[in-house]
């Protein structure tokens, strides 16, 4: 059985979400990401770092390297893509 893919727009919706949460114009103070298995949901800034590797979307705090800040130490999330069932800017 061949492992399901997810389809691109949904990445494409994510990617979309974090832009606009990254323009001062629209406000958005977070983005909320819903994971199967999970009560509450997960948020995150716009000055989070975010990267989608295959079938995973992977999160850092804060930026990496930008202005002398390395977060070489900081936590690091990573999600399947397949467990994410939701995403909403606040």
């Amino acid at each position: 059985m061949r492992p399901r893919s997810l389809s691109r727009s949904f990445v494409e919706q994510i990617e979309q979400q974090i832009n606009s949460l990254r323009d001062l114009d629209y406000n958005y103070r977070g983005l909320q990401l819903w994971v199967a298995g999970v009560c509450d949901p997960w948020q995150f800034a716009a000055a989070d770092e975010f990267e989608f590797h295959d079938d995973v979307l992977i999160v850092r705090d804060g930026p990496t390297g930008e202005e002398g800040h390395d977060n070489a130490d900081v936590p690091e999330y990573v999600f399947r893509l397949d467990a994410i069932v939701a995403s909403q800017l606040v």
